[in-house]
């Protein structure tokens, strides 16, 4: 029996027809008053150091009715274990009876987005500040979460970047273009820091959305614009005076999206397609009539340029934190993309393997291009790591301005912790004494550094009472232990 052949479209999603309606309605539970009511005035374990003052900031710039609780969500996000849904948060929290605002305060979290990042982005600036003749790098890329059920709003079949042994190349569920902020650590190597995100919505689910939300549709080329525009202007208003490089990969490589980049002053640095269209520099003649031309005459093909074997020079550049060498050709081109002309770079990682990347600027060097494509890939580890430590797209939440809050949240918790532990030294992070078989030297993960400041919590939060105490070392030490195993 012949194969059927597979479609290049997505699937689209089926559920079931047959819902009841929550046992938990709302309405009822309003109408109906309780003079016992405990309501929730602080976390049980509250926040520490400065992640603390950080989030302090952060909830001034939401209401003040609804501004004490985002610390006590942050602390039971970094507290929570196991699958990580937002009772999950509430629970780790010591949220009490007043649990239903503290959903509310996940829409409040979406719909103000924009607003909270200012306290993290100004950190930044005052801690990193590149100066007027530095840049600041910001990546774009987009991730999907799966989701489940038919009521979750805004979700549907996305493609599956990663599938597994047992997924398909479809997935059903939100899809999130995000920029974040990437800076070289002195030990660690480069880590993106996440700023802010957009939720991307298919056509075919804008209608739903219009009628309750006033969804408005933008591809992913518009949602990233803004997404730079918004964090480059910030920047600028708050007095930075260095330039901007732009990188993605070569989904993002469209002229919807790079020339406005350039026309911000922004550079640009993307991967290209093989086939991609290219011309070489034009001629224009002293005393020609006319515009100057923009494109050359003749068509480049990179095959043909990567297919001789003259002309390949070799490099060594810092690829996330060590020292690669590999063999490469550059040479000037003028694309339609860019509208100008670029600094194409050919890369060969292996015998007959080999990708093009561009620079808006003619006039970088082809080592920082490569290691600024490089640096890019530190947006897929930080999207391995908010799915993987901080659950994102786990919460359990229909709305889709709580969906916005939780993937913000799981982010901004992502960037908090490595801010926090930035200069802490190894031996603070992590202590393997109790693992003989482990690497030593083997560079902290993500989650040695959440479960630090974790630990840090939980000592002042339990510890604070023994300050005064003849002999607690017994108490302290046992104490120690319990954390070792639960956290």
């Amino acid at each position: 029996m012949a194969k059927r052949k597979r479609s290049g479209r997505p699937p689209q999603a089926q559920h079931a027809t047959n819902r009841k309606p929550s046992q938990h309605d709302k309405r009822k539970r309003l109408g109906n008053h309780n003079a016992e009511r405990q309501r929730t005035t602080g976390a049980s374990v509250p926040l520490a150091g400065g992640i603390a003052a950080l989030v302090k900031s952060m909830s001034g710039q939401l209401d003040a009715r609804i501004a004490f609780r985002l610390p006590i969500v942050i602390a039971g996000a970094i507290l929570a274990g196991g699958r990580r849904t937002a009772a999950s948060w509430f629970r780790c929290a010591g949220v009490k009876d007043d649990w239903d605002r503290f959903y509310e305060l996940l829409q409040s979290i979406g719909k103000n987005a924009a607003s909270l990042m200012l306290p993290l982005i100004m950190f930044i600036l005052k801690k990193f500040d590149p100066g007027e003749q530095g840049h600041w790098t910001l990546a774009i890329d987009d991730s999907p979460t799966k989701r489940f059920g038919p009521c979750v709003e805004a979700a549907n079949i996305h493609h599956n970047p990663t599938p597994g042994p047992g997924d398909g190349d479809w997935l059903y569920g939100h899809n999130w273009v995000c920029l974040a902020m990437v800076l070289g650590h002195p030990i660690f190597g480069v880590i993106a820091l996440p700023l802010l995100s957009r939720l991307y919505v298919r056509k075919v689910d804008i209608e739903a959305l219009k009628a309750r939300y006033e969804w408005e549709f933008h591809t992913k080329h518009e949602l990233a614009l803004d997404l730079c525009r918004q964090v480059m202007r910030t920047l600028r208003a708050l007095g930075s005076k260095a330039s901007f490089v732009v990188v993605f990969d070569g989904a993002y490589a469209a002229k919807a999206l790079v020339r406005p980049l350039i026309a911000e002053g922004a550079t640009v640095v993307t991967r290209l397609r093989r086939d991609a269209k290219l011309f070489d520099l034009p001629v224009n003649k002293a005393g020609q009539r006319g515009r100057p031309r923009i494109y050359g005459k003749n068509r480049m093909s990179l095959s043909k340029r990567a297919g001789r074997r003259d002309g390949w020079q070799t490099i060594s550049y810092v690829c996330r934190g060590v020292t690669a060498s590999g063999r490469y050709k550059t040479f000037l081109a003028t694309s339609h993309i860019v509208g100008g002309p670029v600094r194409v770079v050919l890369l060969e990682h292996a015998s007959g393997n080999w990708a093009a990347y561009i620079s808006t600027d003619a006039l970088m060097s082809v080592e920082t291009i490569l290691q600024t494509v490089s640096d890019r890939w530190s947006i897929e580890e930080h999207f391995h790591d908010i799915k993987e430590i901080w659950g994102a797209g786990q919460q359990q939440v229909r709305n889709v301005w709580s969906s916005i809050g939780c993937w913000h949240l799981c982010g901004w918790l992502h960037a908090m912790v490595e801010l926090e532990c930035w200069d802490e030294p190894i031996e603070q992070l992590v202590d393997r004494s109790d693992r003989p078989w482990d690497n030593p030297n083997r560079r902290p993960s993500h989650n040695d550094r959440r479960r630090r400041i974790a630990r840090q919590m939980l000592r002042d939060a339990f510890l604070s009472d023994l300050q005064t105490a003849t002999d607690d070392r017994k108490i302290q030490d046992r104490f120690e232990r319990l954390l070792a195993l639960a956290v």
